[in-house]
């Protein structure tokens, strides 16, 4: 084998809770992952030496900043790989979104040589190795569409669900500094509020559990930090609440927004509905997705 494609998929955060700020300048947090079905597309191919990153979107001004040039480096490094690999990346997940898709390119290149190299590395080395990367590398590595996360998001235990759910997905364009969110969250009172614990959270994931149910958990305690720094955000989530009836929450530190759907169907007429009732210049920018849970 000289040559691996492999399928890098976004996520969604169903429930981010901010717990407490970490000596290392992290944040403890627990949230909920799903993988979903929009993906970016990454190739590796063997090479006598060196790291070469091709990607078909800016991403870094220079190859050794981005993320899967990390990836490729921190493997050839602690595995004494001998030779070298070129990388391909083409985007589908859009840049800086809150939708995971640099972490998710980072997995699937430690996944990738991992495979071409015939390194035989456990899934629990790997996961070792992609926690060095970023704290939601290890949630793709896991191969499952929900699973929990602790810690700064790189503990994560699996979901057992078989649940497949649509959403409706917005980028409005631009990205948001993930350290600044945080910093700004640590600067206003926090709710005494009790949420959801992990039970609970399970218990919506369930086959038997209510569509309705599962969207009264969508919640996220960097949204209001979120929508304070780009007015927009927060007029995308009262447009679907308005136009669609729908509830929708940022994804991540944002600036993506989503909501729910039981079908295909629902979203795409939903997707439909939304442009009517907003002119195009008002959505100047915007990426507009519908996708599902990817359960393999």
């Amino acid at each position: 084998m000289t040559s691996i494609k492999l399928a890098a998929p976004a996520k969604v955060n169903l429930f981010l809770k901010v717990l407490n700020k970490r000596k290392d300048g992290y944040h403890n947090i627990l949230t909920v992952f799903e993988r979903i079905s929009l993906a970016d597309t990454i190739s590796i191919s063997k090479a006598p030496a060196g790291i070469a990153v091709k990607c078909d979107r800016f991403v870094t001004r220079r190859p050794e900043d981005n993320i899967a040039y990390k990836a490729a480096e921190l493997i050839i490094r602690r595995e004494g790989i001998k030779s070298g690999v070129r990388i391909e990346i083409k985007k589908a997940v859009p840049i800086g979104a809150g939708l995971g898709g640099g972490s998710s390119d980072a997995a699937a290149v430690l996944m990738g040589m991992n495979k071409l190299f015939g390194l035989g590395l456990s899934r629990d080395r790997l996961i070792g190795l992609s926690a060095v990367l970023g704290a939601d590398v290890p949630f793709f590595m896991l191969d499952t569409p929900f699973a929990i996360g602790r810690s700064k998001g790189d503990k994560v235990e699996r979901i057992s669900s078989g649940k497949r759910l649509w959403h409706l997905i917005i980028y409005p364009g631009f990205r948001l500094s993930t350290k600044g969110v945080y910093e700004a969250f640590e600067a206003i009172p926090k709710s005494l509020t009790t949420l959801y614990d992990d039970d609970k959270i399970m218990a919506h994931l369930t086959d038997t559990s209510d569509s309705s149910e599962l969207e009264s958990m969508l919640y996220n305690d960097l949204e209001e930090i979120a929508a304070s720094k780009k007015k927009i955000i927060g007029k995308i989530i009262e447009r679907l609440a308005y136009s669609l009836n729908k509830k929708a929450i940022v994804t991540g530190s944002g600036p993506s927004v989503f909501c729910l759907y039981a079908t295909r169907k629902e979203a795409d007429r939903a997707r439909r509905k939304l442009f009517r009732s907003m002119p195009a210049a008002g959505r100047q920018g915007w990426q507009i997705f519908v996708t599902d849970t990817k359960i393999n």
